[in-house]
């Protein structure tokens, strides 16, 4: 039989187990057929999770947000694993999973003029173009899904980033239209996210070009005006979240994070956010205060004595058998897995709601924006935003989101509890005493789990700076790191480094430091 060898970039609809079970459609090159876009939709929006979550247990450990149980951890030294595909789940999303189904979707939303399904193609694709390039760097983009090539050449980053606006803008004209066969009921058929609202889907349009606008802080192209109007015409409130439907019947339709499915049992929390929420590192206290944030008992877990304990990078749980540290969701490491469903805080949940996007984050990206804007000082306007994001990060731990709603009504977090964390010497008061270290690591903990990636691009722009990132300590280093942090995932392993070598060799690819070079958003060139 003869063996056929696929490019990398013919993709095909990948149908993931995930969030959902969805309708099977095959495409064969040599019998073209149309498909709905609906039925491609809800496909594409269970791999947005997939990808995403995937490479962020990686990128967690490169941030010091969680780490392994067990000793010399490569991802917490900085490292790789060499001829692995590990971290290359958001490559595999992107090229494939989401890949040419976009274009799919597209060819039925244009000719049948759904304008609604059209702008939200183009709205995922820039979002997908987004957090790939941001943990990729240089990437395949004039050439990708070409089914004439064998080799991909790469392109700049900052050509990347430029197309994201190009989609972001298209994605708003379209969905901004209301002729044609533009209809909420339709579109609700395949949409998980916001069910046809497309309010709302422009909203998510903004909240990228603000991740975009953000993200440029190092370049000739930051505005920090710009920041400041797409967070302005993104998400209002807890409400407009990016989220994505879990039913958490089984393991197929739970979500990522939750028992059900398994994918956190080898990970511990970290010491620094054990620190950030406990209040040693937001207070400079050294004593550290169990009650001080609210949300510390809904994101992390205590040891079997109540005391909360987090693993430094590459050390593992080193502590006693009775004191060892526990699974997120809770359970003790030397108990059984919990059943599935069981999980009851936060987004460990079965049936929590797949988080892509929050308010949150957008208002910490404003005050950032503002903070930067008056010279790195505070100012009121930074002040506020900055408390609007603390305040919407309380309220998401509070009401974390489930199954057919973007807002519970579990409420974790009592009134009186998050009054009193807003009037802590935690958090700033003034715009005389914020400090850019609080925007940024107020920003962490609100991203806690879903938000990894963003937080690694953060850390990444301020080049891992303990003056912002006060808890984050440099580790012992990977062998082949030359004694610098990592800035990059390296490529896929199974796809570029072996059928696509002579285009790595261009972009120097194929160094053993790749890892570590610095892309253009963290230093243009």
């Amino acid at each position: 039989m003869k063996k056929i060898k696929f490019s990398i970039l013919l993709a095909t609809i990948i149908l993931a187990s995930g969030c959902k079970n969805y309708l099977d459609v095959n495409v064969s090159p040599n019998n073209p057929q149309k498909t709905d876009a609906a039925n491609l939709l809800a496909p594409i929006l269970a791999n947005m999770e997939r990808g995403e979550w995937f490479d962020a247990r990686a990128v967690g450990q490169y941030a010091q947000i969680w780490g392994s149980g067990a000793a010399n951890n490569v991802f917490e030294s900085q490292g790789y694993n060499p001829g692995s595909d590990t971290p290359g789940e958001k490559w595999r999303q992107h090229y494939f999973a989401i890949g040419t189904n976009i274009d799919l979707m597209l060819e039925d939303a244009l000719a049948g003029q759904k304008w609604d399904y059209a702008g939200v193609a183009y709205a995922i694709r820039a979002w997908s173009w987004q957090t790939s390039t941001d943990i990729y760097g240089e990437m395949i983009l004039k050439e990708a899904w070409d089914g004439t090539r064998a080799k991909f050449d790469y392109d700049k980053q900052e050509e990347v980033y430029d197309e994201v606006v190009r989609l972001c803008n298209l994605a708003l004209t379209n969905l901004n239209r209301t002729d044609g066969a533009v209809s909420q009921v339709n579109l609700a058929r395949g949409d998980y996210m916001y069910y046809g609202d497309r309010a709302k889907w422009i909203k998510f349009v903004y909240g990228v070009l603000a991740i975009n606008a953000a993200h440029r802080s190092n370049t000739t192209t930051y505005n920090a005006d710009k920041v400041v109007e797409y967070v302005d015409k993104s998400f209002a409130n807890n409400d407009d979240n990016a989220t994505i439907q879990c039913n958490g019947s089984s393991s197929g339709d739970s979500n990522f994070w939750g028992p059900a499915r398994q994918n956190l049992n080898s990970f511990r929390q970290s010491d620094y956010m054990v620190k950030l929420l406990d209040g040693r590192i937001l207070t400079g206290s050294t004593n550290p205060d169990n009650k001080l944030d609210p949300r510390l008992a809904q994101l992390l877990a205590p040891s079997s004595d109540g005391v909360y304990r987090g693993v430094e990078a590459t050390k593992g749980d080193v502590n006693s058998t009775a004191l060892k540290i526990p699974y997120l969701w809770g359970t003790p490491v030397s108990a059984p897995l919990p059943v599935a469903g069981t999980a009851t805080k936060y987004i460990f949940r079965d049936n929590s709601r797949g988080v892509i996007l929050t308010y949150a984050q957008t208002q910490f990206m404003k005050a950032e924006a503002l903070f930067r804007k008056n010279n790195n000082s505070g100012n009121a306007a930074a002040l506020a935003a900055y408390k609007q994001g603390i305040t919407a990060s309380l309220d998401f731990v509070s009401n974390p989101p489930l199954a057919n709603s973007n807002v519970s009504s579990l409420n974790y977090i009592t009134p009186t509890a998050k009054a009193a964390y807003l009037l802590s010497p935690a958090v700033a008061q003034t715009p005389a005493t914020l400090k850019m270290s609080d925007i940024m690591q107020q920003k962490m903990i609100a991203s806690f789990v879903y938000g990894n990636l963003d937080v690694w691009a953060d850390m990444r722009r301020f080049k891992y700076d303990t003056n912002v990132y006060q808890g984050f300590v440099t580790p012992p280093l990977y062998q082949n790191n030359g004694g610098k942090l990592a800035y990059r995932i390296r490529p896929r392993y199974n796809s570029e480094y072996v059928w696509n070598v002579d285009a790595l060799n261009v972009i120097g690819a194929l160094a053993l430091d790749y890892h570590t070079k610095e892309p253009w958003f963290v230093t243009p060139k």
